[in-house]
């Protein structure tokens, strides 16, 4: 209708303004006529008279407002609402009169904003396109502008209606530009209300978080800060609450306008109501959160933070504001300076009081604050005392795990070095508690726990408890959870580590072997080094169970153990190798699988840093365990190695060192000086000083020493006078040990050099004590060899064997019943007196000694020791004065019976001695020399064998005895042949004389041609008799007297040396020689007989 009268002008406004006035009617406006109304007044406010403009908007603003929400909607969707913005304040700057008239009819000053307020207020048109297309229309009305004065805080309203519950809105309000606008229009200082109205439109726009990180954010929050410090009381109050928002975004807490915000803020806190206290502290909170450095200015400021804060917590009426100032303590108590001043301490009872209150959403930011007050001691002892423990404990089940961690975290501060404190939490049923929320709560939550486990179970009296035997399933199974943290790792394994020292909580474990261990392999293995050790040592505890070192999973943590003990790092090297202890007696072929022996070994020699003894101990006790298994191992063990393991202090570990060293001496020739060299004999010389595990360092030490390469090394020197001082040690039990040792002595002195060295001097008093001790044979000989080897080559050692008693010892070995011992016992004596040097120890016993066993040898086995014999002819030739004793007459008898027994060289022997004593008997006493002559020449019969089958190099000596020795010559006048005489029978006598002595006459044979007489006749010589002549003349006697037969003239000289001479001698007669007369004689020269009457 209105379109059909547009031609009139006059009459569209004036129908424009009784529709206006109809449309009041609530009643009317029902009418389904209305409807077509509508986009005809929609399309009346594009039109270019004002008045026609105004109108229809009039008649739009009334049916709005008494209209349904079907109109409503139909209004918004006529395009009514861009033409309506573009009319706000317009109509009022321009046309007054119009106005006026609007005011006479009853109408609305301002039919525009009325239209767009109550579309706005329908949540269809505010979320619609439309709201969407009308915000840069409105955004622009925010520009001042001269002609339209009205319309920025129109707008503003219309916009805040918008933005209200719309994010899509406020994103579109940003992009149309209405956050620089705003701020812009802030900084032109408007009225007080429009001031509000721009700031409250600011913090609701700044609920949306994309528009914090807005290019004009920064600029915003400047503008803000300028009406905090000199907006109204309103302005101030919303512009700490936009901040609050804008606090939100790091960019904008980290700027140098957010720390100006700070003086103002706190002055609203402390002077303001609690409304703006709580506005404040809500801007505060969020400006200091997570930066120290703030909460550190929010204390430095003038005005007293924690004053202001602590008033609030003790005084105000406002649970709202003490929840807000509590959480302000908590960000400002992370400043480790503001904890310690005094007004910190005295929020501690307001804090408590404000746990007690009974509202739960108050009690999570009082206990966070008291939890972070709580890092300085001194809170905590007075917390302590204010017997919070209880009610912290009680907060601690529930949903809220922020209030339950934070709970824990105090009890964790209180229970430090607090025992009545930790007994108190137990009492007040802490472990349950936590127990039963372990598994189920977030990892921070359980971390906390975890620690307050540990730090309760640093409590004896708490590890001890069957309490905390209750926490080790709960703990065992938070460290499988695949979200634990390494510090949730540390905490729950110390704990664990507290409680397994006590092996009896274990017993009511659920868990088997396998599900404990595997997960502790795997902490073996942590980056962190304390979590490493405390895994070892906690798996030490549980390897004291039998069960658990036999279990097959245990095998799997031998790889990182083995790893951790070479890691060079004390500590873990202390708890992996105490682990490796039990496991090496279930799976000692799987540590030495894991390189076990090297990584061990690294620790033995170890010096940088140095491992302590107990360290030390359980390295060397697990490579015993492995080398112990088999003995195939022994040579994969460096020497060094070994040769340390020698000083260990436990002697089954010496055992095995020494074992495997014999093993490697004995499988590698170049090995007994390598071991030399480590040290190896120095440690086995200690091993003997000690009396422990005498017997095998002994064989090592003279395997060691038998090596010729060693004994040219200074290290044998040393050992001289401690193996001296070990046979002389009354406390050295151990004989196989003191033969061995006795035996390496013997082996050192096969080296000249060290047999003059001076120790040597205390090796002979050594051994001299051994023989004195009667020890076995072949002891005994060892001793007397290694004491030949000292006196071969030193006077001082001869002294040394003398002065210690060694040549009585010695003297009694001649007689042992060992014919070996006996000859080495009488070598040894022929070294002590190969010289002048114990001429004083020279006696007539030693010489009976040797003749008692020569004549031992003689009668029991028959056999001659020309050793002695030897020893004998030393002792004569150096000695003179003895060949004029008793006891040399007294072994001449025995020196006679060798020569005729013996060997070669004991003929040799004797024949010397003999000499040596034939040329003494000049200055001997007569008789004695007589009666060695007398004993000596039972030697005759020998001597003269001697000049026939023995080598020319006896003929000499023993021809020159037979020149000297006394005998007697026989001669024996056997027959004689063809006899006769010319006249008569023939009785035939011959006579005999040598020299010019008396004759000798045989019987007379009467009648006979040929008689036999077999007569003998013998004369006795002190000395053979030399250049006589024997005279035989043979004669008949008859009755007219005697007549000679014949005589014989024999040189008797040739007969000593050739013992009998005989034959047939032709009688020569005055006449000359008659070849047919002979006599059959025989010449004897021998030993006087024994019946000196013949």
């Amino acid at each position: 209708m209105l379109q059909d009268q547009y031609e009139d002008s006059e009459s569209v406004w004036t129908c424009a303004l009784l529709l206006a006035t109809l449309f009041q009617d609530s009643m009317l406006v029902q009418s389904p006529a209305i409807m077509r109304t509508i986009p005809s007044l929609a399309s009346l406010l594009k039109s270019d008279k004002i008045i026609d403009k105004y109108f229809a908007a009039q008649s739009l603003a009334s049916l709005v407002s008494t209209g349904s929400r079907s109109i409503q909607l139909a209004i918004a969707n006529s395009g009514a609402v861009m033409g309506t913005i573009a009319m706000i304040g317009q109509i009022e700057s321009t046309m007054p009169n119009l106005v006026a008239m609007a005011e006479e009819f009853k109408l609305a000053d301002n039919p525009s904003k009325i239209i767009l307020r109550s579309l706005f207020e329908l949540e269809d048109v505010r979320t619609s396109a439309t709201a969407r297309r009308s915000i840069p229309l409105l955004v622009d009305l925010l520009k001042p502008m001269p002609d339209r004065q009205g319309a920025p805080l129109v707008a503003l309203h219309l916009l805040t209606q918008l933005a209200e519950g719309s994010e899509t809105n406020k994103v579109a309000m940003a992009e149309a530009g209405v956050l620089d606008a705003l701020t812009k229009y802030l900084s032109l200082s408007p009225q007080d209300s429009t001031e509000t109205t721009i700031i409250n439109l600011l913090r609701i726009l700044y609920t949306n978080p994309d528009l914090l990180y807005h290019e004009s954010s920064i600029s915003t929050s400047n503008q803000l800060v300028a009406v905090l410090r000199l907006g109204s009381r309103n302005s101030r109050l919303n512009a700490a609450r936009t901040l609050q928002n804008l606090f939100d975004s790091e960019n904008i807490r980290d700027t140098e306008v957010a720390w100006q915000a700070i003086p103002p803020l706190l002055d609203m806190l402390e002077s303001g109501t609690e409304t703006e206290q709580q506005a404040a502290l809500g801007a505060l909170i969020k400006l200091s959160s997570g930066n120290i450095s703030k909460a550190s200015a929010l204390f430095d400021v003038e005005g007293t933070t924690l004053e202001s804060l602590y008033k609030i917590l003790s005084f105000s009426s406002s649970l709202e504001l003490k929840n807000d100032a509590a959480q302000l303590c908590y960000i400002l108590f992370e400043n480790s300076t503001i904890r310690a001043s005094p007004i910190a301490s005295e929020c501690l009872q307001p804090l408590i009081s404000l746990m007690t209150s009974g509202s739960t959403f108050v009690v999570e930011p009082a206990v966070r604050a008291l939890n972070r007050l709580l890092d300085e001691e001194y809170n905590a002892e007075i917390a302590a005392t204010s017997e919070v423990v209880d009610l912290l404990v009680s907060f601690v089940p529930g949903t809220n795990h922020q209030l339950s961690e934070a709970c824990i975290g105090a009890l964790i501060k209180l229970g430090k070095d607090r025992p009545n404190c930790k007994l108190e939490m137990v009492k007040a049923g802490i472990i349950e508690h936590v127990l039963d929320m372990i598994l189920d709560v977030p990892v921070s939550v359980s971390s906390s726990i975890a620690e307050l486990l540990r730090i309760l179970t640093n409590n004896s009296g708490i590890a001890k408890s069957s309490a905390a035997a209750k926490m080790v399933e709960p703990l065992f199974l938070l460290l499988r959870r695949p979200d634990v943290t390494m510090w949730d790792q540390h905490s729950a394994l110390q704990a664990l580590v507290n409680i397994l020292e006590k092996p009896q909580s274990l017993a009511a474990l659920k868990l088997s072997p396998s599900q404990i261990i595997e997960p502790l392999i795997s902490f073996l293995e942590s980056p962190s080094q304390a979590i490493q050790q405390l895994g070892t040592e906690l798996l030490t505890h549980l390897l004291e169970q039998e069960h658990f070192q036999q279990d097959i999973t245990t095998k799997n943590a031998v790889v990182p153990l083995v790893q951790l003990a070479g890691i060079g790092i004390l500590s873990l090297q202390q708890t992996a190798v105490k682990a490796l202890e039990s496991i090496s007696q279930s799976w000692p072929k799987a540590v030495a699988d894991a390189g076990g022996i090297l990584e061990l070994s690294k620790v033995i020699v170890q010096d940088d840093p140095q491992p302590s003894q107990a360290l030390w101990d359980s390295a060397a006790l697990v490579l015993c365990n492995v080398l112990r298994y088999s003995s195939d191992n022994y040579v994969q063990v460096s020497i060094a190695v070994l040769v340390r393991l020698l000083n260990s202090t436990i002697e089954s570990t010496v055992t095995i060192a020494l074992n495997a060293l014999l093993v490697q001496e004995k499988s590698k020739s170049r090995c007994a000086l390598a071991m030399a060299e480590a040290g190896a004999v120095r440690a086995l010389l200690k091993l003997l000083k000690s009396h422990r595990c005498e017997e095998s360092a002994a064989r090592l030490l003279e395997a060691l020493i038998n090596n010729a390469r060693v004994r040219e090394t200074k290290v044998a020197k040393y050992s001289i006078g401690p193996l001296s001082q070990y046979l002389l040690d009354p406390q050295s039990k151990n004989q196989s040990a003191k033969f061995l040792v006795t035996l390496a002595l013997g082996d050192i002195f096969q080296h000249e050099a060290l047999a003059r060295a001076s120790d040597s001097v205390s090796a002979c008093r050594a051994l001299v004590s051994v023989l004195e001790d009667q020890p076995t044979d072949d002891m005994t000989m060892v001793a007397i060899c290694a004491l030949q080897s000292l006196v071969l080559h030193s006077r001082t050692n001869r002294r040394a064997v003398a002065e210690a008693g060694g040549i009585l010892v010695v003297q009694e070995l001649l007689l042992s019943p060992n014919v070996d011992i006996a000859g080495q016992a009488a070598l040894l004596i022929k070294y002590l007196f190969l010289n002048h040097t114990l001429q004083e120890y020279v006696s007539n016993e030693l010489i009976r000694s040797l003749t008692a066993a020569l004549e031992r040898e003689l009668l029991s086995t028959s056999t001659i020791n020309e050793v002695i014999l030897r020893t004998i002819h030393v002792i004569f030739n150096n000695f003179k004065k003895v060949r004029f004793s008793e006891a040399a007459t007294l072994c001449i008898p025995h020196l006679v019976c060798a020569l005729k027994d013996g060997n070669e060289a004991a003929q040799e022997s004797v024949l010397d001695t003999l000499c040596l004593l034939k040329e003494s008997w000049p200055q001997m006493n007569e008789d004695i020399a007589k009666a060695q002559s007398l004993i000596s020449a039972e030697a005759i019969p020998v001597l003269q064998m001697l000049m026939k089958t023995c080598p020319p190099s006896f003929h000499e000596r023993a021809d020159s005895l037979l020149q000297c020795l006394p005998g007697c010559l026989t001669v024996t006048i056997l027959r004689g042949n063809n006899l006769k005489q010319t006249m008569g029978s023939t009785n035939a006598f011959c006579c005999l004389q040598i020299g010019n002595g008396p004759p000798r006459q045989t019987k007379v044979v009467n009648n006979s041609i040929c008689p036999v007489w077999n007569e003998g006749f013998t004369w006795l010589f002190d000395i053979p008799p030399k250049g006589q002549k024997l005279y035989i003349l043979c004669k008949s006697k008859n009755t007219f007297g005697k007549s000679t037969l014949g005589r014989v003239t024999i040189q008797i000289d040739n007969v000593v040396t050739e013992g009998v001479y005989s034959g047939f001698f032709s009688l020569k007669h005055d006449g000359g020689k008659d070849g047919s007369r002979t006599l059959e004689i025989e010449i004897v020269w021998s030993n006087r007989p024994s019946n000196d009457n013949m």
